[in-house]
């Protein structure tokens, strides 16, 4: 009997040995460029990092001043399409109805390594709340002036969202991707601890946008792969859409139609009564502009983004008016909002 209880405690720990230090080669484990978004809700998170070998599994452990909570998910392999068809292996977990308004700690990785320790602090709850973004794009891994002040403005909690409106990197496709993995290692400071909410953009074109439908996560990206989704934050509801879709026809149509189809659905959906008490703000957002005040060809009334590709049956019915400042469609959308002929904002107005 004593040498059958031995051979149990033997066996029961030789297990435990086995399942913390599985046994094969995993050189490129290290969790890195690890950067969060908003799910479905805002009190969801999506956890999402890269390592250059397949883990065999994706964790998060979390908490509020001790990491006594964990989350799981799944990986993939994304080759990129550069000459070297490098691969890395994309992780993503998202951590579930969160407490509103509270400051969570996280790490993210495996049995065989762990980022640095993260936090980041959950919106409030409900629509009475000021909200603060950082919105930009056109940012690179060089000549990224901007990036310091974000990254000091990010950790001292001043931003509750970022709004990256494409161009990353210059490009993420570059040099076979190392260029997109610097880049997302840039980020990783402010994207890490604030949700960075991102879009399409013409850099981002290389393999069908492969780059960037890899490496970010947006809410339903199972679905849309971060090409154009929404979310509500506070009184706002967010649209973010790819104009790309106009300009690169050799992908074809059928996503283009999609994105036409959800977004009349989508708007139709945030315009109701019960909705727009709630958020009376719905803020679109896309790389290309709708207007400018440009005189090159960019900016004539013919930009598909703009006036749609109505012979494929997607496109919207323009007066063809041009707009060339910002001033008087800023006075335009206050008045609208408020529902008055006066201008709520009077120095707004005057511009």
């Amino acid at each position: 009997m004593k040498f059958l209880i031995q051979l149990l405690l033997v066996i029961n720990v030789t297990t435990s040995l086995i399942k913390a230090n599985p046994g094969y080669d995993c050189q490129y484990c290290q969790p890195e460029q690890v950067h969060i978004a908003f799910g479905t809700k805002p009190n969801d998170i999506i956890v999402t990092w890269t390592t250059f070998n397949n883990t065999h599994e994706s964790r998060v452990q979390y908490g509020l001043g001790e990491m006594n909570l964990e989350a799981v998910g799944t990986r993939h392999r994304f080759t990129d399409g550069g000459q070297l068809h490098r691969h890395m292996w994309i992780h993503r977990v998202t951590l579930q109805d969160l407490k509103f308004d509270t400051k969570y700690e996280y790490h993210a990785g495996s049995v065989y390594g762990w980022s640095e320790l993260f936090s980041f602090k959950t919106p409030p709850e409900g629509d009475k709340w000021v909200l603060r973004a950082a919105i930009y794009g056109d940012m690179g891994n060089k000549n990224a002036h901007s990036l310091s002040y974000l990254q000091d403005e990010a950790q001292r909690g001043h931003f509750d969202v970022i709004l990256h409106v494409g161009d990353f990197a210059y490009d993420m496709d570059t040099d076979n991707a190392l260029v997109g993995d610097e880049f997302m290692r840039q980020i990783q400071p402010l994207a890490a601890s604030v949700p960075y909410m991102t879009c399409p953009g013409n850099h981002e074109a290389a393999y069908n946008f492969s780059n960037y439908r890899n490496r970010f996560s947006m809410p339903n990206h199972e679905r849309w792969e971060s090409m154009f989704y929404s979310f509500d934050l506070g009184p706002v509801h967010f649209v973010s859409i790819s104009t790309e879709y106009y300009y690169f026809l050799e992908f074809g149509l059928k996503m283009l139609s999609e994105q036409f189809e959800w977004l009349q659905r989508d708007l139709s959906e945030a315009n109701k009564p019960e909705n727009r008490s709630l958020r009376p703000w719905v803020i679109a957002m896309g790389h290309r502009p709708m207007y400018c005040s440009s005189p090159r060809r960019a900016c004539d009334n013919s930009v598909p983004q703009r006036k749609g590709i109505p012979f494929f049956g997607f496109g919207a019915n323009d007066p063809g008016s041009y707009y060339t400042a910002t001033g008087p469609w800023f006075a335009a959308i206050l008045r609208t909002i408020a529902g008055t002929t006066s201008c709520p904002i009077a120095s707004a107005c005057r511009l």
